[in-house]
């Protein structure tokens, strides 16, 4: 199997959860669309390692990820990333905050997240395609 095509699934799988965190959101599923968020940046950053070093560490760290990717995708919004990833415990466990998912999520955090998740897949898509090169379709 080719690194490339795995980094290509990868993206692919970014996207589709990324639009999972917008559809929950859509549906006021506050904890729904942050866990995907995570998911999507998670994932495209995972891609992107792919596509620059053919691995990437097992890590729920978007900053960790960031870092391991290196000068390649600059990212001004990066000390966001570490709210982001909290998502993913946030999101799943009652007493990551003493309550319901739901209620401890806010709309606008909902909303910030998407909208950042949203970027990271964008960019990291942009960088891949840079990487790949332009007879290479990345991505849906």
């Amino acid at each position: 199997m080719e690194v490339r095509e795995q980094a290509l699934w990868w993206l692919e799988t970014a996207e589709r959860d990324l639009g999972r965190a917008k559809r929950s959101l859509s549906e006021d599923d506050r904890a729904a669309a942050t866990f995907w968020s995570q998911q999507a940046a998670e994932k495209a950053l995972k891609a992107l390692l792919l596509a620059i070093k053919g691995s990437f560490p097992k890590t729920y760290s978007l900053r960790r990820l960031l870092e391991e990717v290196g000068p390649s995708f600059r990212f001004e919004r990066a000390d966001e990333l570490a709210e982001l990833t909290t998502y993913y415990y946030i999101s799943r466990y009652p007493d990551a905050l003493e309550g319901v998912p739901d209620e401890s999520i806010s709309r606008r955090s909902a909303e910030r997240a998407v909208e950042l998740s949203s970027e990271v897949v964008r960019r990291a898509k942009e960088v891949m395609e840079a990487i790949l090169g332009d007879d290479r379709e990345v991505g849906p």
